[in-house]
């Protein structure tokens, strides 16, 4: 820190000039020295910049990190700040400096939730990294994929299986953003099947059965099956795509 790197030099620089005799009136007077600029006003705390949030606001930001202004900047611990930030599930990654002599910078990334998972009666968002990062209310979730068939108490029984799932989940979800699907559609909602894989329910009431994966090529199953369906100017309620059993069979029931 500033003041042990201050309080060494005065300790290792007055005594070859004043002589080893003065060892002791040098440690004095480095100790006012330091105490000096801690009561100094030109090396308090004057601002706290918070960088980067979007959820969070700054009061909470500066709550979660302990940080205020007025305290001494020498008394700042950036190292014991960043890792409280990053306790919080909101924060992926943070960033915190010292601008002196009075002011301290705060940057953070914030975790972008993709989907809502549903269970137990509870609503949590989840990020891309597919970690849990908050219970939301109905009228408050945002207008993402809602993922369904999930046992929330395996976060207790089973947490490593848990998240495994999630982690496929994501990743499914984050391929249809890729590759899109058959007809602009959207999905509104990702469900983990008892057979094992998902089925997934546009927002336009189509249900696909994915199954297990890979999904890249099943999705390329899917939109070709759709383009024969649209040239039959049929409409599909219901698409069930190969599976170990049917490994070259495509599903369909027809809707109205």
């Amino acid at each position: 820190s500033w003041r042990r790197s201050l309080g060494f030099a005065l300790a290792v620089a007055l005594p070859s000039v004043l002589g080893i005799g003065a060892i002791g009136a040098v440690a004095l007077a480095a100790d006012r020295a330091t105490e000096y600029l801690d009561r100094s006003a030109g090396f308090r705390v004057e601002r706290v910049e918070v960088v980067g949030n979007e959820h969070l606001t700054e009061g909470e930001v500066l709550t979660r990190a302990g940080l205020s202004s007025g305290a001494s900047i020498f008394d700042v611990d950036i190292q014991q700040a960043r890792d409280r930030l990053l306790e919080d599930p909101w924060i992926v990654r943070a960033f915190v400096e010292k601008e002196m002599p009075a002011t301290v910078l705060v940057r953070i990334v914030e975790r972008r939730p993709i989907a809502v998972l549903t269970g137990n009666g509870t609503l949590h968002l989840v990020g891309e990294d597919a970690s849990v990062i908050a219970a939301t209310g109905t009228a408050d979730a945002p207008d993402l994929p809602v993922l369904t068939g999930f046992d929330l108490d395996r976060r207790r029984t089973d947490p490593v299986g848990l998240q495994d799932e999630l982690e496929s989940a994501v990743d499914l979800l984050r391929l249809v953003e890729e590759t899109g699907l058959p007809g602009r559609r959207t999905v509104s909602e990702l469900h983990r099947s008892v057979r094992g894989g998902f089925d997934l329910i546009a927002a336009d009431g189509l249900v696909v059965h994915l199954g297990q994966g890979p999904y890249r090529p099943k999705l390329r199953q899917l939109a070709e099956a759709s383009a024969a369906l649209d040239e039959r100017a049929l409409t599909a309620a219901e698409i069930f795509l190969p599976g170990d059993r049917h490994p070259n069979r495509v599903g369909v029931r027809l809707g109205r």
